[in-house]
């Protein structure tokens, strides 16, 4: 290539010059604009979680963890023509609730406190804390929106003869927000609390609960433990057992299954089963079973001979106590069923309405088995974080009655849908 002349090389030089000065100026004033808009939902988030309103540093620091920034980030400033200087990170924050001031989402009555508006929790479309409305009903159910909180102080003491949920575990990103470790102990034993002077005597709480990796790493947080420990040892309930979901179909973890591939699928959840005084209402035989296994007769009568025989152990065991009944077998403590589906009716249903479906489901086979071992026709099952409802869709099915209550509008409206072709069913408010 021929080289360039003075004039040519002259004009070469002004346009990377512009080229240069255009791109510094992208470079300083486009993060603004996208981390503004990037901040005000997780703004308005966090403080509905801090309970409508909260003090700037306590905002800065809940953002900061969610959004996993660096010590160096934090403390990134700038100094003015003036010179005085600010931190970058707090003074978007900053900015993005002046926006939010001005568009009405935020108060700006009380100095020195940040506080959600009504239109923010429309924008949310989350339940107000201290607020409880009743969204649909029928003869035998009713659907609240609100807070697990909120909606515990509405439901009659000593009413509730299964309390089962599936909550938002820790570390886990969904919409109901993100809590580490210690933040979700803490949360999970005041509501655990509400949630006993709610139960029957011989009432039961059923926790569903996946294990979770201890953050960058692919260590297993003890957290279920720590849970059962306080529950036990801080609320006084009993613990009576643990059934086991084994999901075929599950995903493994991306980072350590998939990638790295250093640990095997987990394909196990748990369910804790506590009571509140040490005899629940439970009995096996209203269960679903399956069948005996074929034996002939004189394997029959083998095990009837075995029967009558001293154990090894030293046990003298009635050979009545495990003859064989009309009603099956006696069920283990492994429930075996793969993930809710995507193409069920609910979800079906959801898409037609425009609905967002709610995310992550648990088989109608969970809930069954668990009603059925700790509850009696006619008897009350709530759910305080009902998300689709499906506890309450199999209590109805059983023959129970069902209360659910769900802080998330959409996930209450979407629910509505497995009922409203009941003749029983009264929408009282709508989107």
């Amino acid at each position: 290539m021929p080289p360039l002349s003075h004039s040519a090389a002259k004009a070469r030089q002004k346009r990377l010059e512009r080229g240069q000065t255009s791109e510094r100026d992208a470079r300083r004033h486009t993060p603004k604009a996208s981390l503004q808009g990037l901040l005000q939902l997780p703004l308005l988030e966090e403080l509905e979680r801090c309970g409508g309103k909260a003090r700037p540093g306590e905002i800065y620091e809940r953002l900061a963890q969610r959004m996993g920034l660096s010590e160096d980030a934090l403390a990134a400033s700038r100094t003015c023509d003036d010179g005085q200087s600010y931190r970058v990170f707090e003074q978007q924050v900053r900015w993005t609730r002046q926006t939010a001031v001005m568009q009405g989402l935020i108060t700006n009555a009380e100095r020195g406190i940040w506080e959600l508006a009504d239109p923010a929790y429309d924008k949310l479309m989350r339940a107000r804390r201290g607020s409880v409305v009743l969204i649909y009903s029928l003869d035998d159910g009713m659907a609240l929106w609100g807070h697990a909180e909120d909606a515990a102080a509405a439901i009659e003491k000593g009413s509730i003869s299964l309390i089962m949920m599936s909550p938002p575990y820790p570390t886990i990103s969904r919409k109901y927000g993100k809590m580490g470790v210690p933040e979700w102990l803490s949360w999970m034993r005041r509501l655990t609390a509400l949630w006993s002077d709610l139960l029957a005597d011989d009432g039961t709480l059923a926790v569903n609960l996946m294990d979770c990796f201890v953050p960058g790493t692919p260590a297993i947080s003890p957290y279920i433990d720590r849970f059962v420990l306080t529950t036990v040892d801080d609320v006084g309930l009993h613990l009576q057992g643990r059934h086991f979901w084994h999901s075929p179909t599950k995903l493994g973890n991306i980072n350590w299954c998939a990638k790295s591939r250093i640990r095997p699928k987990n394909t196990v959840e748990q369910v804790l089963l506590f009571s509140k005084t040490p005899h629940p209402n439970w009995d096996v035989d209203r269960m679903p079973r399956g069948e005996y296994a074929k034996r002939s007769a004189a394997q029959l009568a083998n095990d009837k001979q075995r029967g009558k025989e001293v154990r090894p152990s030293g046990y003298d065991i009635n050979p009545d106590a495990f003859a064989r009944r009309d009603t099956g077998p006696i069920p283990g403590n492994l429930i075996i069923a793969g993930g809710a589906s995507g193409s069920d009716a609910y979800s079906k249903r959801c898409r037609e309405n425009g609905i967002e479906a709610h995310p992550a489901r648990y088989p109608e086979e969970l809930p069954r088995r668990i009603i059925c071992l700790t509850t009696e026709p006619g008897n009350v099952v709530y759910d305080p974080m009902a998300g689709s409802n499906t506890t309450g869709k199999v209590a109805m099915e059983l023959g129970r009655k069902f209360i659910a209550s769900e802080p998330m509008l959409s996930y209450v409206m979407g629910s509505s849908l497995r009922f409203d072709d009941r003749p029983d069913f009264k929408q009282h408010f709508q989107l």
